[in-house]
């Protein structure tokens, strides 16, 4: 019976030690840039007025593609509209792929916006 323990023991350990050393430990990398939108892109809506939603896309390519789809933060920390008119806006994400994403900034309500950018922040393997 203790022959059989101590095989039993044995066998475990080799499992745990080649589980150990097979697994692959993960090196998380963040990634960060500005993005900007104003009347330099091609189609750029945003400044035109009117009460109907204005949109535009932004593409953004990391600077060294991440091993799996990474987590992207978004933030806005420049905007120049008319101060005369509410000011409307939205940023997300429409895409995001281990080589980068697609944001989207629109505006509705009669906003101006003559310039919208910011940051992102992208985590991942």
């Amino acid at each position: 019976m203790k022959k059989t323990n101590e095989k039993t023991l044995l066998t475990l350990s080799l499992f745990l030690i080649i589980l150990i050393s097979s697994t692959s430990i993960a090196q998380v990398r963040v990634q960060t840039g500005i993005w900007n939108a104003d009347r330099t892109i091609s189609n750029y809506m945003l400044a035109a007025g009117g009460e109907n939603e204005r949109s535009v896309n932004i593409s953004v390519s990391f600077q060294k593609p991440f091993n799996t789809k990474p987590e992207v933060i978004l933030s806005v920390t420049r905007y120049d509209g008319d101060a005369n008119i509410g000011t409307r806006y939205e940023v997300k994400l429409v895409s995001v792929h281990k080589a980068g994403f697609t944001m989207e900034a629109k505006t509705w309500g009669g906003t101006k916006i003559n310039l919208i950018g910011g940051t992102w922040m992208a985590i991942g393997e």
